[in-house]
């Protein structure tokens, strides 16, 4: 593992429910709309990684981000960095950049883990070895 390593856990929006990926918390509307089933879903399995991740590595060794798309632009410069600083290929580092992947999504320094769903613990911690 590098010492700068990053996990950016990219995860739906939940239309400012508040932070339902750790705690389970979500707004009023959203509890009652079964339409919010999946997102309640994907944030609790983004939190359950999050949760992991912390616990194998402690609060100092890996920096964790999660994000909804719309915040995207906040870390652009963080995956950017990464991106250089590891030397990725040029076609899977355009697609992490600019989030061309299904949400959920796990970059793990730079590089998209995962698209579609929310990885093992154990996938990421592969990931962090290679750094």
């Amino acid at each position: 593992m590098t010492d700068h390593s990053s996990v950016i856990i990219v995860r739906e929006n939940d239309s400012g429910g508040g932070c339902i990926c750790c705690s389970g918390g979500m707004g009023e509307y959203a509890k009652r709309d079964p339409s919010y089933g999946h997102i309640r879903t994907n944030a609790e399995e983004c939190g359950r990684l999050h949760r992991e991740i912390r616990e194998r590595f402690g609060e100092d060794e890996v920096e964790i981000i999660q994000i909804e798309p719309k915040d995207y632009i906040y870390v652009m410069p963080k995956v950017l960095k990464e991106i250089f600083a590891h030397g990725r290929p040029l076609l899977p580092s355009v697609k992490t950049l600019l989030l061309w992947e299904p949400i959920p999504a796990v970059i793990v320094n730079g590089k998209t883990v995962s698209a579609g769903r929310v990885p093992a613990v154990e996938e990421v911690v592969k990931e962090l070895g290679r750094g």
